[in-house]
């Protein structure tokens, strides 16, 4: 966990640590602060600050998020939490991809660009705190992103500070947003096509790309859940018994070449012989072909893309 250090820090109504939450295990609060919200995403879109050529640009991120609202310690400025981040992130092999202290955020408007970050966060409660960047001139705002090589993707954090209150209880305290997002991925193979749909496409475009059609990583060992998927093909056939189909099996572009030829083959024909051996479908009008990445239909870029890239299709003879 990146460690944060600092002050104490007493309780009362707004100062009382959310029940139930805690710290991210990849970055701590600044030592004294306290909680106030929390909250998650299993797999959602953020948005960031980045610096572009023609200036700073929100872009989006997608992964898993997790969202931190805290007070700071009494009296601790938003520059020596602001300090304390930029060191904790550089220290954890972050790169910056933009920073601002008081006077460049003014001139760039980022506090007004990033107004809306909390408010389109999720959390636990639903209280006022979200609306800390409101107006978009809070005093003594200070703003950072970074990014970190996490596999082949990237881990990012985003912290926007806003000076501390002049009066009331939360008087002397920086406001700290913090968000981080991880690498994440949706669980694929959770919508099938019907034999109608899938026999349509197949006479529409002579082919149809089947995401219900599920196997473990770099096995070719067709999954319980693959099923329904399995019974549509089958049922598309049979309703067209004159038609013969290739069988392709396709990978994203992650490995040895040669090694995903060998198994995008080895899974088309896995998905041929349940066709034929257990759905009942002549083996004669099947045939398995395996194209590795050679025919992709996203960027291999972004796991997204590579997601939409690891398919089944039927093809038309």
């Amino acid at each position: 966990m990146l460690s944060l250090s600092a002050a104490g820090a007493s309780a009362s109504s707004l100062l009382t640590e959310r029940p139930g939450g805690k710290d991210h295990p990849l970055i701590s609060r600044y030592e004294g602060g306290i909680l106030y919200d929390y909250g998650s995403n299993t797999l959602g879109t953020a948005r960031l600050v980045e610096r572009a050529r023609s200036g700073p640009v929100l872009r989006p991120v997608e992964g898993r998020l997790s969202n931190r609202l805290y007070w700071g310690p009494k009296e601790v400025s938003a520059l020596a939490v602001f300090r304390n981040y930029q060191q904790a992130l550089r220290t954890a092999g972050f790169e910056t991809l933009f920073s601002c202290e008081t006077a460049e955020c003014e001139n760039l408007r980022i506090q007004k660009m990033i107004e809306d970050l909390p408010r389109e966060a999720k959390w636990v409660g639903n209280d006022a705190m979200v609306n800390i960047f409101n107006s978009g001139n809070q005093r003594d705002f200070h703003y950072i992103s970074a990014r970190r090589q996490t596999g082949s993707g990237f881990t990012y954090v985003q912290v926007a500070l806003a000076g501390p209150r002049s009066d009331g209880e939360t008087a002397g305290r920086t406001r700290q947003f913090i968000q981080i997002v991880e690498p994440a991925q949706a669980e694929m193979g959770k919508v099938t096509i019907d034999a109608k749909a899938i026999g349509a496409g197949l006479q529409r475009d002579g082919k149809i790309a089947l995401y219900g059609v599920n196997f473990d990583t770099n096995k070719a060992v067709l999954r319980a859940d693959s099923a329904a998927q399995l019974q549509s093909m089958a049922d598309a056939l049979k309703a067209q018994p004159a038609m013969k189909v290739l069988i392709v099996g396709h990978t994203d572009n992650q490995g040895d070449i040669e090694a995903n030829l060998a198994l995008s083959q080895k899974r088309a024909q896995a998905v041929v012989e349940a066709l034929a051996g257990k759905y009942g479908i002549p083996a004669a009008r099947l045939s398995a072909r395996g194209v590795s990445s050679f025919a992709p239909v996203s960027s291999n870029a972004s796991e997204e893309g590579r997601a939409r890239n690891r398919r089944v299709e039927m093809v038309v003879r």
